[in-house]
């Protein structure tokens, strides 16, 4: 039975049969520079079209980066599903050879020699590049980010610093794109094990491995793709760089590898399979926004395509699409893929930062993608193909030292540097604690006099602009402040319990409630109050479940609501100290899912203090500070750009009596302009939210209105 299923009929592209290259996959080179390096399939048969698909993909990611002004092209998609088409057969062919046994040492060792030579260089010049360009606040995340490159995690990375709510992630990184490589990767260390269990137990059973492979693929075809409908439904950021959200990727191509040998095809039909798969391909960034809408089931849209191109394989018609794909543009992009994927968005990234653009010109886009063309062919020629042939690691166990050590000094490396780093930041961010006490912030806005809006040098103001998008409240760093994104339901709750508390106050309402954190908890250690914060970035307390206010929250963010409102009951607290008015949407305004849950509280009879939201700037104050210098005007704004004149509480309808609201606007805004800087002291961290050291300047101001409002919590 088993010489039955190790030995298929032959593809229907008739091409001949020769020994397969055991490490396979999208992002391997190829190994000579003079011809061509074509692919091979579950059978061991060289794809020439496949190759020349590469091509195509790999140009469209480029090109899309580029010149597409935000789109996804769905090449990535193509990657990796050209992955699990080569690397399936490949392992597969090894596990039936070994008895369901596969070399861990000759297959990682392979792997290391083929990935990381074109890579090494690149990390270095990613490392020197954002010393020299980047602003000295990127340098942590970069040192970060270069870890997780190395160690294949880069997507978690990016899902923990550049996508959560209050995450210190500054601007898009040079790195962002290994994304793709670290889902890759992990699929690389995963499907060796698997593939080997599958193949231990088919033969212990006496089944054809290949069918019981078939089946676990789909299985994890099916299972995959529906958390990644899901995923990308409630949260399609993080679903974007999700292993388990794109899994189902490689195993529709691995599906391919194993089933597509027994599809027969009419020449014509052949004919007709592989245009209709390049057409797919090549249309699909101008068809679907995919960086909004996959990975969930639209995203095999270009993955089918792909398929349909190999079930047409190799067709002798002067018709054919391979016709078109062996020539030498698609091969030359194919030959190059590897390398010059890796150094096009680094090039990009690094021309952003210097010339203080949002986006590139056309005549940007040509000059670096000459750049990257020009890099890529000489890694391939002076690094990746002699990388193939270095002596002193022709054995399989040199290959695997070789990887490993590479791996672990370049990890330990840019461990340490991130380590130091941070240790710095965090010294600083102390700092700013002590210093802050010093600067009047708030206070020069509050006393009603002309504030000056010339630059001031770095060093002058607080907090130090390196640690700037880090400056959060205290709180953040305990883990029971929330997020939108965590899918997580259940409300946690933050407290700080003074030895004997006099009253209790709760804080809720997003993030633009947890940043007056630092100036609350001042007042409450004082007054002896025990302090509670109840926090889900970017979810504002309502009870508009379906609409949420119109304001784009998800599932989760309506689930905790639910179950905040009662909660708030049951800690019967002295007061709720929440949002008034949001400047989320674009305007400012009370949202009416706000003023149904105030009712709520009302009706069991807790007082609320509903504060005015804070400004909304159009650039991250942090960004823009490095950018331009500490320049209080270029990096403010008008005061009506975000916030009307008067509070929209005064004339919004239906707020009940137990509302008192407190407008604090005048210790962030004079008559006319809200200022980057006030008081030596920095007001904005990011976008909208305040930074923690400004805040602190804030907390007698807070004090005055609290007492006017809810003078009953203070016992003197």
């Amino acid at each position: 039975m088993l010489s039955r299923f190790a030995n298929p009929p032959r593809h229907a592209g008739g091409e001949r049969r020769v020994p397969a290259d055991p490490s396979g996959g999208p992002a391997a080179p190829p190994r000579h520079a003079a011809r061509p390096r074509r692919e091979a399939t579950a059978e061991g048969v060289f794809r020439h079209e496949l190759h020349g698909v590469r091509g195509l993909a790999l140009s469209l990611v480029v090109l899309f980066h580029l010149f597409g002004n935000g789109r996804v092209s769905g090449g990535i998609d193509v990657f990796l599903a050209i992955t699990g088409f080569l690397f399936t057969g490949s392992l597969l062919r090894r596990a039936i050879k070994g008895n369901g046994r596969i070399s861990l040492v000759q297959h990682f060792g392979r792997l290391g020699q083929r990935l990381l030579p074109p890579i090494l260089p690149v990390l270095l010049a990613v490392a020197v590049g954002a010393y020299f360009l980047l602003p000295e606040s990127r340098w942590l995340q970069v040192a970060r980010e270069l870890r997780a490159t190395i160690l294949y995690y880069e997507n978690w990375e990016l899902v923990g610093s550049q996508l959560d709510y209050n995450a210190a992630g500054a601007d898009t990184s040079p790195l962002q794109h290994f994304w793709s490589l670290s889902v890759q990767g992990q699929f690389y260390l995963v499907a060796p094990l698997v593939v080997m269990a599958v193949t231990m137990l088919a033969l212990r059973l006496q089944v054809s491995p290949r069918w019981a492979l078939v089946g676990v693929l789909a299985l994890v075809l099916v299972g995959s793709l529906s958390y990644s409908v899901y995923l990308t439904a409630v949260d399609q950021p993080v679903a974007y760089f999700h292993s388990g959200a794109r899994m189902w990727e490689f195993a529709l191509g691995g599906l391919a590898a194993l089933l597509l040998p027994y599809v027969k095809l009419s020449m014509r039909g052949r004919v007709v399979s592989g245009w209709a798969g390049i057409a797919m391909i090549a249309t699909c960034g101008l068809i679907f926004d995919g960086g909004n809408l996959f990975p969930g089931y639209l995203a095999a849209w270009p993955v089918i395509g792909m398929i349909l191109v190999l079930a047409g394989g190799m067709t002798t018609s002067p018709w054919g699409v391979d016709r078109l794909l062996v020539t030498k543009p698609f091969t030359f992009a194919a030959d190059i893929s590897y390398s010059l994927y890796l150094w096009h968005w680094p090039i990009l990234i690094f021309v952003l930062a210097t010339f203080g653009l949002q986006r590139i010109g056309p005549l940007e886009a040509v000059a670096i993608l000459s750049a990257s063309v020009g890099l890529a062919w000489l890694s391939k020629r002076f690094i990746e193909d002699p990388a193939q042939n270095w002596r002193f690691v022709r054995s399989q166990g040199r290959k695997f030292a070789w990887a490993v050590a590479s791996v672990t000094v370049v990890a330990l490396t840019t461990g340490a540097a991130a380590s130091s780093l941070s240790q710095r930041q965090d010294a600083l961010l102390a700092q700013a604690i002590v210093d802050g006490g010093e600067y009047p912030g708030a206070a020069v806005l509050m006393s009603g006099e002309p504030i000056s809006l010339d630059p001031y040098e770095p060093g002058d103001v607080v907090p130090d602009l390196t640690v700037l998008s880090r400056d959060l409240p205290a709180i953040y760093d305990e883990s029971c402040v929330q997020s939108h994104r965590d899918g997580f339901d259940e409300v946690l709750v933050c407290r700080d319990v003074p030895a004997d508390p006099l009253r209790r106050v709760v804080m809720t309402g997003g993030s633009h409630i947890g940043q007056w954190w630092p100036a609350m908890s001042r007042i409450a250690e004082e007054q002896s109050w025990e302090l509670i914060l109840l926090e889900k970035g970017g979810c504002h307390l309502t009870v508009d479940w379906e609409n949420v206010d119109g304001l784009g929250f998800n599932d989760s963010c309506r689930d905790w609501n639910r179950d905040a409102l009662p909660l708030i009951a049951q800690l019967e607290p002295d007061l709720v100290f929440t949002l008034g008015t949001t400047t989320k949407g674009g305007y400012e305004h009370v949202a009416a899912g706000a003023v149904g849950a105030w009712s709520k509280l009302a009706d069991a009879g807790i007082p609320i203090v509903a504060v005015r939201d804070t400004p909304r700037l159009e650039e991250s104050a942090a960004e823009c500070l490095e950018r331009v210098g500490v320049d209080p005007r270029e990096c403010g704004q008008p005061r009506d750009a975000s916030l009307e004149m008067a509070s929209p509480m005064r004339t919004a309808e239906g707020i009940p009596v137990n509302v008192t609201p407190l407008d604090l606007t005048a210790a962030f805004c004079d008559a006319t302009y809200c200022p980057a800087v006030a008081g030596d002291t920095i007001v904005m961290r990011d976008e909208h939210h305040v930074s923690a050291t400004y805040m602190r300047t804030v907390t007698p101001f807070l004090e005055l209105g609290l007492r006017d409002a809810a003078g009953f919590l203070f016992s003197q």
